[in-house]
């Protein structure tokens, strides 16, 4: 209510330099205050800097140097009018990318004698947006492995040099992509026949709106505010039960055909993906994820692990709970945690205002004027009353 009430005096004592601006909104020329929804209106400029780190135990992590990154310099940071009348989220603000702190960490698990998760995270040093990525092969002593890392690398290739406009596209040339190429490869190598990979895919870009795709059941999550979400749905015999109402959450963890997939990339020739739009908004938490995490603990097991300590001790956290919960597959955890909005320059008027305090600005307007208006009568009258000094 403070920064409300601050907000409110300094609008007032802006639109005192105009009085007519008083009795009501004023959208004169002196306003010098960005109009819409736009980057410059609300968002900080903020210096870039990469804060991200990657932690795969059982093998180095594949990051994608700087000198290779495409230049996707038809990103912009600022959103064009289109953009803010078709917005439907206008009152959060943006972030910054290149200050979200992203860990990975993947772990073989207390039962497997083969790691056929991957994981990545790839980021456009120009423009700060990120792609993370999770996958989860299957199929063979090799076709797992090589499944998910070939449908990794390739979604990276084409976050590099895709020339789409958009989020969703570029997760669509992706995901494309990636099947073909399996598939292919599949149908080429014997010892890889029949190998596929699930995939979940999100890219950040800095606005308050972002693209998921997912095929199979590795997960996304969205915590905010203490509250844990689950943004995608599982595309699997169990997921459908429960979805049907003829399972529980918890009793799909243990159903024995809990891990029988509908979608995979790379068993046919066409992928079917799915992609979810979501909200975005500074301090949000995710969490991408194999079902060797999702499997083993409960929603309300992740959601107590992620809702405090740094990226770092969130994941290392993650995969100790699953493996103490029996570790019975190979566990894939990625983080984003976006930064909190700076109390020192997030603007209260993009909060969205109560009844009183949006029913408290015209009123005080109104009273102001009246006052104003009685005190230059009373001052009339009496000085009106004293009669001239004579000469």
């Amino acid at each position: 209510m403070q920064k409300r009430n601050r907000r409110l005096w300094i609008e007032f004592f802006e639109d005192f330099q105009n009085p007519l601006c008083l009795l009501g909104p004023c959208h004169g020329a002196n306003h010098n205050r960005p109009a819409g929804n736009s980057a410059e209106s609300f968002a900080p400029v903020c210096s870039k800097r990469v804060e991200s780190s990657r932690i795969v135990p059982d093998r180095p992590p594949r990051r994608v140097s700087e000198g290779n990154i495409h230049q996707k310099r038809w990103y912009s940071r600022t959103l064009s009018t289109d953009e803010e009348k078709a917005d439907p989220w206008p009152t959060h603000i943006a972030y910054d990318p290149t200050y979200a702190k992203v860990v990975s960490a993947s772990d073989i698990g207390r039962v497997r004698t083969l790691n056929q998760d991957d994981c990545g995270e790839f980021q456009d040093t120009d423009s700060g947006i990120r792609l993370l990525v999770v996958a989860d092969g299957m199929g063979g002593h090799r076709g797992g492995e090589v499944a998910s890392q070939m449908a990794v690398q390739k979604m990276g290739d084409v976050f590099e040099q895709s020339a789409h406009p958009s989020s969703k596209e570029i997760l669509a040339e992706a995901f494309r992509e990636a099947n073909e190429s399996i598939f292919e490869r599949a149908n080429h190598e014997s010892e890889l026949s029949g190998m596929g990979t699930t995939a979940v895919a999100l890219i950040l870009d800095g606005r308050n709106e972002a693209y998921l795709a997912h095929v199979g059941d590795s997960r996304a999550y969205r915590m905010r505010k203490g509250q844990l979400e689950q943004l995608t749905d599982d595309h699997s015999v169990v997921g459908e039960l429960v979805r049907g109402g003829q399972l529980s959450p918890e009793e799909a963890r243990h159903h024995p055909q809990s891990n029988e997939i509908l979608r995979a990339l790379g068993t046919r020739p066409d992928v079917d993906i799915e992609f979810t739009l979501i909200d975005v908004r500074a301090g949000d938490r995710f969490l991408m994820c194999s079902d060797g995490l999702s499997g083993m603990l409960s929603d309300q097991a992740i959601a107590a692990a992620l809702v405090e300590g740094s990226a770092e001790e969130v994941t290392q956290r993650l995969i100790e709970l699953a493996n103490e919960a029996g570790g019975t597959d190979n566990i894939t955890v990625q983080v984003a945690f976006l930064p909190d909005p700076d109390p020192e320059t997030t603007v209260t008027a993009l909060e969205l205002p109560d009844s009183s305090a949006a029913a408290t600005g015209p009123w005080l307007r109104w009273a102001i004027a009246f006052l104003l208006v009685v005190g230059v009568l009373t001052l009339l009258i009496l000085g009106g009353g004293n009669p001239s000094p004579s000469h």
